[in-house]
């Protein structure tokens, strides 16, 4: 009866339940350090996790060749994506041990006052960044200072971990938007004058719209230049970095991106998003080191796109 009920349980329930176990002893070990040394072991285990994803540094590099050409050499590149898995490595354990009194030391905040001005319109904002620096902490800086703050969410493969990081996200006191009935969720929201955090640096796949980013095409999200233009919600820009020093980072938000008008809704929107995207392309430029999109396959497009794309 055991083995027969066994045999009927999926092999990755087991693996995803080693995974979190794995996962849990590592937060304790984390957790019994003194900050140093808890820091330096995120950062030691996040390069020596570059060496175990292979295929994805190598992509790492693929992606800094499309984007900057020959700018940096091959050693360049290394060093650059060295301290990119380093800093991965420095924001789980963040994660793990931040506390409201952290934040409030160890971030710098710069340009609050333009959410602040978004919200008193009554109709919500999204704040717009990418995956830069350690992102995540933000999100405690918004749960401070915001009475109303919801971020999107999208669900792990592994339920377990998965439901071990809503638990701590919600130690940031904002509202978790799950990636189910996303649009209408976000509406609902942004009518109750939430700001509405969305991370804006990934392929969008099939239900994105062709942009460029870094000079070459990407498919990009639509949703906030369209949930702008819905509702007339404003569009605050932002983005995360990590400072020299000891646990160092600041939070800079800036004025809202004004939406395109010229009476065209459909041309409007690309021409809104372009400029969402070059926002983010300006900042990545200038913290190459710190944005973790290099990891991820950005500018993939459809054979649909590429032929669409090759047409006069």
């Amino acid at each position: 009866m055991c083995s027969s009920t066994a045999a009927m349980i999926p092999k990755k329930f087991f693996r995803h339940l080693l995974e979190y176990l794995g996962a849990r002893l590592l937060v304790a070990v984390v957790r019994l350090l003194p900050v140093a040394g808890a820091i330096a072991l995120g950062r030691f285990l996040g390069v020596a996790a570059g060496y175990v994803i292979k295929s994805r540094m190598q992509l790492g590099h693929e992606n800094l060749q499309r984007a900057f050409g020959d700018r940096f050499t091959h050693e360049e590149r290394c060093r650059i994506l060295r301290s990119l898995m380093a800093l991965l490595g420095e924001a789980l354990v963040e994660s793990v041990i931040i506390t409201p009194d952290d934040v409030a030391k160890n971030v710098e905040v710069e340009g609050f006052h333009h959410i602040e001005q978004a919200l008193e319109s009554g109709r919500g904002a999204i704040l717009l960044g990418p995956h830069l620096g350690m992102w995540e902490l933000a999100g405690h800086v918004f749960g401070t200072r915001l009475s109303r703050a919801a971020t999107l969410y999208k669900p792990l493969k592994n339920r377990f971990i998965d439901r071990y990081v809503l638990a701590s996200r919600a130690q940031s006191n904002m509202v978790i938007i799950p990636n189910q009935n996303t649009l209408t969720s976000v509406m609902r929201r942004l009518r109750a004058n939430y700001a509405v955090v969305f991370l804006y640096d990934q392929n969008a796949g099939r239900s994105g719209v062709m942009a460029t980013f870094f000079g070459l095409p990407a498919m990009t999200y639509a949703a906030p230049a369209a949930l702008s233009r819905k509702t007339g919600c404003p569009v605050v820009p932002g983005y995360f970095i990590k400072l020299p020093g000891f646990r160092r980072h600041r939070m800079v938000m800036c004025a809202p991106i004004q939406p395109v008008d010229t009476g065209s809704p459909e041309q409007d929107v690309l021409a809104t998003v372009q400029r969402y995207n070059d926002f983010i392309e300006d900042v990545v430029r200038r913290h190459p080191d710190q944005w973790f999109g290099w990891l991820h396959n950005r500018w993939k497009i459809s054979r649909r796109a590429q032929a669409a794309l090759q047409q006069p």
